[in-house]
């Protein structure tokens, strides 16, 4: 969390989240498929390393598509 002002600018502020979303998907999608790993390997099963590569991909794609969203986003004037 960052101590400056949001800013007025819409372009500015669909920039930011953006980088939100982006960063998010990233996490989603690394820990899901880490996660899905570690715990594979440490409870020998493979339903662990199938859920962990779900949840991955589900909030991978959640996230991705709030940022095509804002990506497509078109400006009335």
């Amino acid at each position: 969390m960052t101590m400056q002002p949001r800013p007025n600018n819409p372009i500015e502020q669909r920039k930011q989240a953006m980088r939100k979303y982006m960063n998010n998907a990233a996490m989603w999608a690394g820990g899901g498929v880490a996660g899905g790993i570690a715990l594979a390997l440490l409870t020998q099963s493979w339903t662990l390393l199938i859920i962990g590569f779900v949840i991955a991909v589900a909030g991978g794609w959640t996230n991705w598509n709030k940022a095509q969203q804002i990506v497509n986003h078109k400006d009335e004037y």
